[in-house]
């Protein structure tokens, strides 16, 4: 599908969408905070206090104990089901989906670990190179602004990337690697002074993950003077198979902010035509969000996330929802953040004190 085809045929879903949705702003906003259990304050208490279902009960007992065995893992699987069996405002399932990711955490600088002790022995330990170039790992986009030598004020460069990742997830022929695996095995120190996040050793790190293409790219954003999202935004990507380092295909799409999700997209069948994906299913045409203000919250959420600021990084997905309730990605970071940094002994602590 050319450029100018899916930007004509989001541009007609999205009149209508907007047509639909005018002035019942408010009444989305009290849907949402219906959704979360917002609207019933001071009511977790006796909700934490009522017995669960006996499936649900099961669930968070065999997380537990797997937990509680040093068995993450398994940990992770049960409750994984637990969240997705319960209600989103069951307070047992915000605690889970707030232990859940920092269970994810942990396993990913595990993993990292692992990565960094098999690296110094880089010929042996390293794995065989992937064929399947549907194994995908997408690589953090780096951020540049109008001055190279300073860095943007606001970054979205992991805005951008989990866009992406949602939409590449959809297809069902592509396995999409953890995002969280690929950022922390980046950041692992050893791996960083021995030069893997050069552009030149990026084959090392894919292998060291197990993907068959890597997909790597920058994001151009430039404010402008009329407001959010008046300025210049530009994406620019490149997928490149591991197994011989051959350039399959680069991607560009340059426009205004305000025209992000357009651009967005453009990526991604960009990306979708290089890796020769045909199964493309219609929720990928699916925008994330079209108002740039909750778009900028959610960016900002993510680089609190980051840096382990939970109880920021929640008021920001929120942030982001006041401007679009139906934004489902900053929904589910924002029921995804735990109260605070904590650490899985933390965890176990709590667990064996009930």
């Amino acid at each position: 599908m050319g450029a100018g085809r899916i930007r004509a045929a989001l541009l007609c879903g999205l009149c209508v969408l907007c047509l639909g949705l005018a002035g019942c702003s408010s009444q989305r906003l009290a849907q949402l905070q219906q959704r979360l259990g917002l609207d019933r304050p001071g009511t977790e208490a006796a909700a934490a206090a009522a017995p669960l279902p006996p499936e649900l009960a099961a669930l968070y007992a065999q997380g537990a104990q797997a937990l509680l065995a040093n068995d993450a893992d398994g940990a992770i699987a049960a409750w994984r089901q637990f969240v997705a069996a319960a209600a989103v405002d069951l307070p047992q399932a915000q605690t889970l989906r707030g232990y859940l990711t920092l269970l994810a955490r942990d396993s990913a600088r595990r993993f990292a670990q692992q990565a960094a002790a098999a690296e110094k022995g880089l010929d042996r330990a390293l794995p065989a190179a992937v064929g399947d170039s549907r194994v995908v790992a997408v690589f953090p986009f780096a951020m540049q602004g109008p001055d190279p030598s300073t860095p943007p004020a606001s970054t979205f460069n992991r805005a951008a990337v989990a866009l992406i990742m949602a939409d590449l997830a959809q297809v069902p022929s592509l396995t999409l690697l953890e995002r969280e695996k690929i950022d922390t095995l980046l950041q692992e120190a050893t791996l960083w002074r021995s030069g893997l996040v050069d552009p030149a050793s990026t084959a090392t790190a894919a292998r060291l993950l197990g993907a068959g293409s890597v997909v790597a790219g920058v994001v151009y954003s430039v404010p402008g003077l009329d407001g959010p999202g008046s300025g210049r935004y530009k994406l620019n990507s490149a997928v490149t198979t591991v197994a011989d380092g051959k350039l399959l295909a680069t991607q560009e799409a340059d426009g205004s902010q305000h025209e992000f999700y357009l651009l967005e997209k453009r990526i991604v069948y960009g990306i979708l035509k290089a890796l020769k994906v045909s199964d493309i299913p219609p929720s990928v045409r699916k925008v994330h969000t079209r108002s740039w203000s909750a778009y900028a919250r959610f960016a900002a959420g993510l680089n609190l996330q980051a840096e382990g600021r939970f109880g920021e990084a929640r008021q920001a997905f929120y942030a982001a929802l006041q401007f679009d309730p139906d934004f489902a990605l900053a929904e589910q970071a924002y029921l995804a953040m735990p109260d605070k940094l904590g650490s899985v002994e933390a965890i176990r602590a709590a667990l064996q004190a009930r």
